[in-house]
Order: structure tokens, then sequence, then C-alpha cells
């Protein structure tokens, strides 16, 4: 299979410049030449088959051969709200995450949060975020939103039609085989995941007043990146867009 590239930008025209961390992989790691095969998405569903016609030592031109769309998702819009783990954690997080094919992942401040992980880091893990869409043959690539209060986040949730789930020691277990039928909403699902300590009473709360469901994912304390991908995992397998 030809390897898979990102491009920033629309596929529509005949010939694609691939410049920067794109074109280096391909010259100097998998060392492609004129001839070869190549794919190259944008992140937006929209994916190009063409073969290399040049090569310079900055740069890699490419020959569409051939456009396509990948259909539109029948799963349920997926957003990841959750607070920040400690070190090479979170960037574990965004990876998997991503691969998973969650749409939105949104970093939070809670009042237990003991990491802020900053702009600049933030703006670094797009590439993993690149690269893990790459690997698991997505299209369309998830959004890293920027930090939010958890308040802030709340309240702008609870305006749309979205669905919470909201992760809980003391609440029910999640019923997988069931999740179609609960899911009602043709908004999309929100899973809120706490810090190491768990989310305050008052926290909790108030997403339960804004209408949160409260799911026990485990009858041991789960760690952030684990619980996240184990609660994202759980719902990407088993909802599917209402028709």
């Amino acid at each position: 299979m030809p390897h898979r590239f990102y491009f920033e930008g629309s596929l529509d025209p005949d010939q694609l410049l691939l410049e920067g961390g794109e074109a280096h992989h391909g010259l100097h790691v998998l060392r492609l030449q004129v001839g070869d095969s190549v794919l190259v998405f944008n992140g937006t569903g929209a994916e190009a088959e063409g073969v290399i016609i040049k090569t310079s030592r900055k740069t890699i031109e490419i020959k569409v051969s051939e456009r396509r769309e990948t259909p539109v998702e029948t799963q349920v819009p997926l957003i990841l709200a959750t607070a920040v783990p400690k070190g090479d954690r979170f960037r574990w997080l965004v990876e998997k995450a991503a691969e998973l094919g969650v749409n939105k992942l949104v970093p939070l401040i809670t009042e237990r949060s003991s990491v802020d992980p900053g702009e600049n880091r933030l703006k670094k893990l797009q590439q993993t975020i690149v690269a893990a869409a790459k690997q698991s043959g997505q299209t369309r690539m998830m959004e890293l939103g920027a930090l939010q209060k958890w308040d802030d986040f709340l309240e702008e949730a609870s305006r749309s039609e979205s669905q919470m789930l909201v992760a809980d020691p003391e609440g029910t277990r999640l019923d997988v085989l069931n999740m179609n039928s609960t899911n009602a909403s043709s908004g999309s699902l929100v899973l809120l995941i706490g810090p190491e300590g768990g989310f305050s009473p008052e926290e909790l709360e108030s997403a339960l007043e804004q209408g949160a469901k409260p799911i026990k994912l485990s009858k041991g304390i789960l760690r952030i990146e684990t619980a996240a991908i184990l609660f994202a995992g759980l719902i990407r397998l088993t909802t599917d867009q209402p028709g």
C-alpha cells in the first residue's frame, strides 16, 4: 500500500507540493523516489492518489491521478473533554484518541487539576494528531481544542444538543449494549473525565444539573488517560448516528 502523507490545503490541483516535515519524512526516512506512488489526505475527508514526478532536498512534487471523498460518518460525533495528565501521558492520550476517531478533544482546567499544558505544547501536539491519522488510516483529523475552564466548557456544552456522560465512581455501569437506544439525540456525545483526584462535589453537581449522566467505568480508580481511552473506545465501538 502506498505511503500516506498529510497535505494542508485543497487536493483539487493536478499537482501537489509536499514541504516541511512531511517531505522530509518521505525523502530522508522512507527514501521515496520519482515514480513512487503515494496517498495524500488533508484531514477533512478528502484523499488523493498520485505519483511522485519531481523531488528536491526539501520538497516532493506529486501528480494526482485519482481523488476520493470518504463517506459521511455514521457514528455519533464524539467530544472528549478531559483533565490533563502529567508528563508524556497527555501526548499518549491525544494520540490514542485520534486513532479511535474522536472528533474533538478539549483539555480542561478543573478544581483539582495539577497540569496546564500551555499553548505551545498544544500546538506541538498537532503533529501527534497528524501521525495518528496517517497510521490509523483516518481521513478526518481530530480537532484539539483550546484549554478551557470547567465551568466555561460545561456552559458551552449545555447550550448545544449534546448528550453528556461524566465519569463518576458512584455512577451507574456503562451499558454498552444499549448505547444506541439511549442516544436519541442527533447531536454530539460529550465524555467528561476529571483529574487524578476526580471532579469536586460541586463540579459533579453542576454537570448533573446540566443533564449529564454519571457513568462508572471500573471497580478501581483509573488514571486520566486510561479512563479517557476506555470511555472513548467503548462509546466509539457501540454508537451509530440515528437514522
